[in-house]
């Protein structure tokens, strides 16, 4: 039979605990919503551990199947890490927050990055399962204990260095000119058991900007090649293999890129980490490149890598000038029409990269300005063979801005507000106008251009200008315009749109 205060006791228990339990402990009391992807998968395994990251942004979660790390702010999953080969027991944080330690029936103790989730390392020593896992204040030193009876301390230090050396090739190579595009090999030289790797590839965006990276040939054949993580002047690439390991020497991966300014430059190396078979992994010796100026020619009067007709245009504008200047081509200390013709002659040079024409109408100019050059070259009579060249290239060029039929260009930009440009071309002298039409074919606004020569009219400072305005420089409304160009014989009606 029950005595009193017992009885008492088991009536009085449950008030007292329903009493007492929300203050003492409902306000320390968290409920944290997993995503319902992260319950089925940690419901299919028994929990054994859970550790906050020393920032407190991270839960790192063991389980018989593996180990979750997730945001604690958001509850996403944000890496799983199943390189264990039995059930994890055990996770501990460095105090740096960068690495995690778990211990495992698998008699090991293992670390992992926590950003990426890669496995760094692997202390094997114990022999019976690993139940608890713990870093030294300062981070130098892992302590782990396990049913063998043991406690075993493990000095952090660096991962082990080889022979092996990752490289950049070229290491040394001339910066190609400006829009040209420049590869380097990613090579390995005496490499031992790799099954993976990966690499930080830094350059100069001033120098050049990222095209594309490839995987090489030395994993093999089918090794997944991670796609590259691009941010800013830094390229991450990584590729592993489920095929075997791989000794020797080849090349890793293949990178390009465009060159935007031909200066001198560097290409460099880090967080070059190489894994094996096992999951371990070395750090070998890494090698970057330099990118050094390219040969500057003198031809190349305002020094973008290229000789074209905006040097020609340069030395022109700098005739007459005395003493030393870019223009001065031949350094005889006076810019002239050698200067000019030697420039010209340079479009001959492959290495330069020539181009008769440049795209910005701007940039090419006018066919009277050509003849006057061609008059003065011819008049100096000069034997020099690349003198002679410079002269035969202002001839091609002279072609070229000599129309073989005159035509009406479409205006541009078409549609427009309030502004556009009419360029046309004349295969003869002739006395030039235009015409502009409302729809209804009401007259709007006329141009008299006057008489002008044979050539290209393409640039804003040589093609027809219209402002949008009537004859009154009144505005005109949106809508359909028409456009008649006279040149001589020769009519030409073309169509353009206002829109506001």
């Amino acid at each position: 039979m029950m005595k009193k205060k017992q009885f008492y006791f088991m009536l009085v228990l449950p008030l007292l605990l329903t009493t007492l339990l929300p203050i003492s402990f409902a306000q320390d009391y968290t409920t944290w919503d997993l995503p319902e992807g992260a319950k089925v998968r940690l419901g299919k395994g028994r929990i054994t551990d859970v550790k906050y990251s020393p920032d407190g942004t991270k839960l790192a979660v063991a389980s018989s199947i593996g180990i979750w790390l997730y945001d604690t702010q958001t509850g996403e999953e944000l890496v799983l890490l199943i390189r264990h080969t039995d059930r994890v027991l055990s996770v501990s944080f460095n105090p740096d927050g960068e690495t995690l330690a778990s211990g495992s029936y698998d008699s090991t103790v293992r670390l992992w990055d926590v950003n990426t989730g890669r496995h760094l390392r692997t202390f094997t020593g114990h022999t019976r399962d690993v139940n608890s896992v713990s870093f030294s204040p300062d981070g130098k030193i892992l302590a782990s204990g396990s049913d063998d009876g043991t406690v075993l301390l493990w000095e952090l230090a660096p991962a082990p260095t080889s022979n092996t050396v990752i490289s950049l090739s070229p290491s040394s190579v001339a910066s190609p000119y400006t829009g040209d595009q420049l590869t380097f090999s990613l090579n390995i030289t005496e490499g031992a058991n790799v099954v993976g790797y990966q690499a930080t590839v830094s350059f100069d965006t001033s120098a050049l900007s990222y095209v594309q990276s490839d995987n090489g040939t030395y994993l093999p054949s089918g090794a997944f090649f991670i796609p590259p993580k691009v941010d800013g002047g830094s390229i991450e690439i990584a590729a592993t293999s489920l095929a075997g390991e791989t000794m020797g020497n080849g090349t890793l991966a293949t990178i390009t890129f465009e060159v935007v300014d031909a200066k001198a430059s560097t290409v460099t190396l880090s967080n070059v980490i190489l894994t094996d078979s096992a999951g371990d992994t070395t750090i070998p010796q890494v090698e970057g490149a330099e990118i050094t100026q390219p040969p500057q020619l003198p031809e190349d009067v305002n020094d973008d890598g290229v000789v074209n007709i905006v040097d020609l245009t340069l030395v022109a504008a700098n005739f007459g000038l005395i003493g030393t200047n870019a223009a001065d081509v031949n350094g005889d200390s006076v810019v002239n029409i050698v200067d000019l013709t030697l420039v010209a002659a340079a479009f001959g040079n492959t290495a330069a990269a020539p181009f008769i024409l440049s795209s910005n109408f701007e940039d090419t100019p006018p066919r009277s300005d050509v003849v006057k050059w061609l008059q003065d070259a011819r008049q100096l009579n000069l034997t020099d063979p690349d003198f002679q060249r410079g002269i035969a290239v202002l001839e091609q060029l002279l072609a070229v801005l000599t129309p073989k039929e005159t035509a009406l260009l479409p205006n541009y930009p078409n549609p427009f507000n309030p502004e556009t440009w009419i360029p046309y071309q004349l295969a003869t002298p002739a006395d030039v106008s235009i015409s502009i039409y409302a729809a209804d074919g009401k007259l709007v606004r006329s141009f008299d251009l006057g008489h002008q020569e044979v050539g290209i009219y393409k640039s804003q400072s040589h093609a027809a200008y219209w402002d949008g305005k009537n004859e009154n420089g009144e505005p005109v409304a949106s809508g359909v315009y028409f456009y008649t160009f006279i040149a001589g014989k020769y009519t030409a009606t073309r169509k353009m749109l206002i829109r506001k």
